[in-house]
C-alpha cells in the first residue's frame, strides 16, 4: 500500500511539473484557468488586502504562486489514482490482445501444416481425363483460398508471398503425367506454393526454437 501511494505522489508531482511546462496544453490550461479563477475570487473577497498588509506586494506574489502550485499539485494528487488505474487497464487490455493474436497465429500455423499436407496429397494425385482435371482445378482453387486466408491471419507479407507467384520453381520430377495443360500449370503453381509454405513454416520453427 505504501508503494502505491508513493507512485500516486510521484505521478502527481510529475503531472504538476508537466502542467507548469505545458506539456499537455489543453489539460494544463483547463487546470490552470480554474485555479486562477479560484485565486482571483479569493483575493477579490478581501484576501489581497490582508496579504499585502502583512507580506507586502512581493510577498503577496510569492504566496500566491506558492498557493497556486499547492492547489495544482493537490488537483493532480486527487486525479492520479484514476490515471494510474486507466493506464493499468490499458496495459492489461494490450497484453490480452497480444496474447489473443498470438493464440490465433499459432492456431493458423497448425491449420497451415494440415493444409500443406492436404496440398501435397492433392498435387501428387493422378488425374486422368479432362473432366477429372476440371474437378481437380476446382479443388485446388478452394484449397488455395483457404491457404491464403490462413496466411493473412499469420502475416500480410506471407499472404502476399503466396498470392503473387512471380516465379515458379520446378516441382518434383516423379509426378504423374498431367491430364491437361491447365492442370499442369495449376499443379506447378501448387508446387511453388507448397515450397513457400515449407520454407516459411521451417523458418517459423527455427525462430521459435531460438526464442
Amino acid at each position: 500500500m505504501a508503494t502505491y501511494w508513493t507512485r500516486v505522489r510521484v505521478r502527481a508531482w510529475t503531472d504538476t511539473l508537466r502542467d507548469c511546462g505545458f506539456r499537455d496544453v489543453r489539460t494544463s490550461v483547463v487546470k490552470i484557468i480554474w485555479i486562477i479563477i479560484g485565486l482571483v475570487v479569493a483575493l477579490y473577497l478581501g484576501g489581497a488586502e490582508v496579504l499585502i498588509e502583512h507580506a507586502g506586494k512581493l510577498g503577496t506574489w510569492i504566496v500566491v504562486l506558492l498557493v497556486f502550485f499547492i492547489l495544482l499539485f493537490s488537483w493532480n494528487l486527487v486525479t492520479a489514482p484514476a490515471k494510474l488505474q486507466q493506464e493499468a487497464d490499458n496495459e492489461i487490455a494490450a497484453l490480452k490482445t497480444k496474447l489473443n493474436n498470438r493464440e490465433a497465429r499459432q492456431s493458423a500455423m497448425a491449420r497451415l501444416w494440415a493444409s500443406r499436407a492436404e496440398g501435397v496429397a492433392m498435387r501428387n494425385q493422378k488425374v486422368v481425363g479432362a473432366s477429372a482435371a476440371v474437378e481437380w482445378i476446382k479443388q485446388f482453387e478452394n484449397w488455395h483460398q483457404r491457404v491464403l486466408a490462413e496466411a493473412q491471419t499469420i502475416s500480410p507479407n506471407f499472404h502476399a508471398w503466396l498470392a503473387i507467384l512471380d516465379r515458379v520453381r520446378p516441382g518434383p520430377i516423379d509426378l504423374p503425367q498431367a491430364a491437361t495443360p491447365e492442370h499442369n500449370a495449376q499443379r506447378s503453381s501448387q508446387s511453388e506454393i507448397l515450397l513457400r509454405m515449407q520454407e516459411f513454416l521451417q523458418a517459423e520453427m527455427l525462430h521459435r526454437d531460438i526464442e
